[in-house]
């Protein structure tokens, strides 16, 4: 195996490079590919090689002369790029280093900022949740807060994601909001953090702690450890994980947590298209199995969730339950690309003739960034199960068939949450628990149009309908008890109701 400063770099995302490399072969598929995406079609028969350098350069001079608008050579040279790795599969593209830093950071889960969940309502953005612990919560920002602007400028009938552009910001920095409140704008100075973002749920239902994952990220393994813990401080051995919805995300999180649950022994394979990288194989160390486990997933468990699926499946680490998985086995990787300039420099004066900026590392040199182009997010290969099955395109066959639960008065049963049970809400209030009680309340058969975050009349009225029915004071508040209770209520309604958990819960039991 080759030793390199990047090969924990590469670990983390999953492969790692062998020494000897295929230059002409990278060289010659980039040419043909630029062929195909500006041609249309192939315009040679032949298979024979061959070097179509000079056929590019006539059709970018052909386009700067007719065509009538910008077309400068860097122009082109990006469309070029950008279509070839584009026309590959729905999971390549090409980026530049925002790209590639906007979306890291998406799925890394790292950001700088405020730890404040926003959402559009009407015109305005409010907040809707904010994180323990964050600069929101210090600063004094709580939920149903509107934030009508950041660093004067207004975020008034702008998007979310504007809205969360403007107030993010490199850890350390200041940003000044301007809040909404009683008919003034109060102005509040927060300075940014590193935001955690937190993919996991988990709570004790009866007796069963149940995890819910959202998706990958680079927290997964940590916050899965406090749910774990919590678990294991209370005396719960009986788990089941949801994966249901869960699009994947950063490959080694799912081994991880594959760790977890699965015994000595193959978790996954990581296979190669090219010759240049080294397959990986991962194990799992644990001795011992800890936790009975029933993982929960359906039509839209896909990537790093069919990697644990399979892994607990077909090593016995516990029951699948639900519906057939996506069936994604791709795997991709982020290699950075070299300018033009940077590729002539050092094919000039070293004699390496790539385009792969890793390739460069290898020879102990690191290429500056200005020398960077952009990143090929790239499918590099497939990974294999423990006893060696391909579910891409094919998915996992569940060890217990239970069908996605229906929709409950509209309701989807599966993302109805519990209540903070932190703060006590009035009409006029605005946030994600009231929200949450909303569809709890729905999931009754009360009567609700509006389902939003805001503490409208005929919530009031329902809520007021609601205590009277529980025998608490129909005071129309949302207050802590009456939290507690719709929380009791929606447990009933989720063994009712989600009949791929209750089966599940069933199997652990028995």
């Amino acid at each position: 195996m080759v030793k390199s400063k990047y090969n924990n770099k590469l670990e983390k995302e999953g492969f790692f490079v062998k020494k000897h490399f295929v230059r002409r072969a990278i060289s010659l598929a980039c040419s043909i590919a630029v062929v195909l995406l500006l041609a249309g079609q192939p315009v040679f028969a032949s298979d024979s090689v061959r070097d179509d350098s000079s056929y590019f350069i006539r059709l970018m001079d052909m386009i700067q002369d007719q065509y009538y608008g910008e077309a400068t050579d860097d122009m082109l040279l990006e469309g070029a790029v950008r279509g070839m790795f584009g026309l590959l599969d729905d999971y390549t593209r090409f980026m530049d280093r925002q790209e590639r830093d906007d979306f890291y950071g998406t799925i890394g889960g790292n950001f700088g900022g405020i730890g404040a969940t926003l959402q559009k309502n009407g015109e305005y953005i409010v907040v809707t949740n904010v994180y323990r612990g964050s600069p929101a919560e210090k600063a004094g920002i709580s939920q149903g807060d509107i934030i009508v602007e950041a660093d004067g400028i207004s975020l008034i009938d702008v998007s979310v994601d504007t809205a969360a552009d403007i107030i993010r910001g490199d850890p350390g920095t200041k940003v000044k909001l301007g809040v909404f409140r009683s008919g003034d704008i109060v102005y509040i100075d927060i300075v940014r953090e590193i935001v955690k973002v937190n993919p996991v749920i988990y709570e004790n239902r009866d007796g069963i702690g149940y995890i819910r994952l959202e998706m990958f990220n680079s927290n997964t393994n940590e916050y899965i450890d406090s749910a774990l813990k919590y678990f294991d401080r209370t005396g719960i051995d009986k788990i089941v994980l949801d994966l249901r919805d869960n699009p994947g995300g950063e490959m080694i999180q799912a081994v991880y947590l594959a760790e977890k649950f699965v015994t000595e022994g193959l978790i996954t394979k990581l296979d190669y298209k090219s010759e240049i990288y080294q397959d990986i194989n991962y194990y799992s160390g644990r001795t011992e199995q800890k936790y009975r486990l029933a993982v929960l997933v359906n039509g839209n468990s896909a990537s790093a969730s069919e990697i644990v699926a399979g892994a607990v499946q077909d090593r016995g680490a516990g029951k699948l339950v639900g519906t057939k998985t996506f069936g994604k086995a791709k795997f991709q990787a982020s290699v950075p690309i070299l300018t033009p300039d940077a590729y002539m420099k050092y094919k000039t004066q070293y004699g390496i003739d790539t385009v792969n900026s890793y390739e460069l590392q290898l020879y102990g040199i690191y290429p500056g960034k200005d020398e960077i182009y952009g990143y090929a997010q790239m499918t590099m290969g497939l990974y294999y199960t423990p006893s060696g099955k391909m579910i891409d395109g094919v998915g996992i066959t569940p060890d217990i068939q239970v069908e996605d639960p229906e929709y409950v008065n509209g309701i989807d049963i599966r993302f109805a949450e519990k209540l903070s049970a932190s703060v006590i809400l009035k009409p006029g209030s605005r946030g994600s628990d009231i929200y949450n009680a909303k569809v709890i309340l729905k999931l009754l058969g009360y009567e609700l149009e509006n389902m939003d975050i805001n503490f409208d009349e005929e919530f009031e009225a329902a809520l007021k309908e609601y205590q009277s029915g529980r025998k608490i004071k129909a005071s129309g508040i949302l207050d802590i008890r009456t939290q507690a209770t719709l929380n009791v209520d929606l447990n009933e309604l989720i063994m009712k109701y989600d009949s791929q958990f209750a089966a599940a819960a069933e199997y652990l039991k028995n």
